[in-house]
């Protein structure tokens, strides 16, 4: 992807209903691929269902998986130790309760969809300026929840949502070449009805 070609924020929303005026894919992919998609200008919906990662399915609640099994999954990709670590991981996550029934992925702004949650893809130094930023308006810090798993489903989506809150990631192996990030680049994720969010799209 050229440097022209990238975007640097992603815009995510679920919806009840089916939403109009863009396009739906009907691709079974992970949700850090349909970040990626976005990233090159895209904007298009899926059906919650077309989820197929089983550690993005859990955190944003398509399905209610049994945790020894997802933590079996995370030994296999040598994500824990052993499934007791596993279980730790996964207990201590924040996730969605249940998901609507549709998923917006666009790069923002586009038209007039307004985001749940807006995902900014920059450089630690940008990132730094962003929070440095948002940190001298309000007084207030951010406290990142981040694991080097489950970065994109987890650490931006889900943890923003259930937190109202800020979050910073590095990525993890299916989020960095899944949504293209050089090896500069990392994640700040915010809800979009946030002081954060305004200073990520520059009206803070």
């Amino acid at each position: 992807m050229s440097e022209k070609s990238k975007k640097n924020i992603v815009g995510i929303s679920f919806k009840e209903e089916k939403p109009s005026g863009i396009s739906r894919l009907s691709s079974n992919d992970k949700h850090c691929y349909f970040i990626g998609k976005a990233r090159k200008g895209k904007a298009f919906y899926i059906s919650a269902e077309n989820i197929s990662c089983p550690l993005a399915r859990f955190y944003l609640g398509i399905e209610l998986k049994d945790l020894k099994d997802l933590s079996h999954t995370l030994v296999s990709w040598n994500d824990a130790i052993d499934e007791k670590v596993g279980l730790n991981y996964l207990n201590s996550a924040r996730c969605i309760k249940k998901s609507k029934r549709y998923i917006v992925y666009f790069a923002y702004p586009y038209q007039e969809l307004k985001p749940d949650i807006i995902i900014k893809i920059d450089s630690p130094d940008q990132v730094m300026f962003t929070i440095q930023k948002f940190s001298s308006f309000t007084g207030a810090r951010v406290n990142a929840s981040l694991s080097g798993i489950g970065a994109a489903c987890g650490e931006c989506t889900a943890y923003p949502l259930v937190t109202r809150e800020a979050n910073v990631s590095v990525g993890c192996y299916g989020s960095r070449p899944g949504v293209n990030l050089e090896k500069e680049e990392l994640f700040l994720a915010a809800p979009f009805n946030s002081k954060m969010a305004e200073v990520m799209i520059g009206r803070g």
